[in-house]
């Protein structure tokens, strides 16, 4: 009787880890493709797994904001804003789970900015009168101010929710930041806003230090 206990005892053991293998094999060496929504926009990536700890991920993201639009008021004038803003992102990462049986991860990589740059131009939308003298917007003339982040950026975040699921479908939640290169300055300006141009160097000098990115992510993925 104990023989045969013993005998059914081991076929239950053995039949559990080879079924924990074949679950784990059927698990590492995948690929898994999503839809991201971020700070940056949406994007799609591709992910490989590597072990249970590790997955490689290979990720593109593009964000743009056009024709937005902004009053300011001036001296009793209006000064119109029209900003436009786009970012075109590619980024390698690896994304490392300490935890065997949690999906928090830690992820670090690199991104390249192939086009990130934000235009804003301003008009006066009115008059300024001094005494006599009524000045209007064609003789105010415009300014437009360009900014650039086009280059490497090495990246940093955490969150839960791999990104090769061990299901069919996974739900992956991600905080991070990326730290942009150096922007680039640029000020055109026309009639009596001409002297503003000069000041391109002193704004570059000023924001050289904003270059953190902030990075909220949520993605759906597919294993396949």
């Amino acid at each position: 009787m104990i023989k045969k206990l013993l005998i059914v005892l081991f076929i239950f053991v053995t039949a559990n880890k080879l079924f924990a293998q074949n679950e784990q094999n059927n698990y590492e060496n995948r690929f898994a493709i999503a839809l991201n929504g971020s700070t940056l926009g949406g994007g799609i990536e591709v992910a490989k797994n590597i072990s249970s700890h590790f997955n490689l991920r290979l990720r593109a993201n593009t964000f743009g904001i056009k024709d937005f639009i902004q009053e300011i008021e001036v001296d009793d004038a209006n000064l119109n804003v029209t900003a436009d803003s786009r970012f075109l992102e590619f980024d390698l990462s690896l994304e490392y789970l300490p935890f065997e049986n949690s999906s928090f991860k830690l992820v670090g990589g690199a991104a390249y900015f192939n086009d990130g740059k934000t235009t804003a131009l301003a008009k006066y939308d009115g008059s300024f009168t001094y005494g006599e003298i009524t000045i209007g917007p064609d003789e105010i003339g415009d300014l437009e101010l360009t900014l650039d982040y086009n280059g490497f950026a090495p990246y940093f975040g955490l969150g839960f929710g791999r990104a090769v699921p061990k299901k069919r479908i996974g739900v992956a939640f991600e905080a991070g930041s990326f730290y942009l290169p150096e922007p680039q300055v640029g000020i055109n300006a026309t009639k009596m806003l001409s002297p503003t141009a000069d000041q391109a160097e002193s704004l570059q000098e000023n924001i050289r230090d904003y270059r953190w990115y902030p990075f909220l992510n949520l993605r759906l993925s597919v294993k396949i």
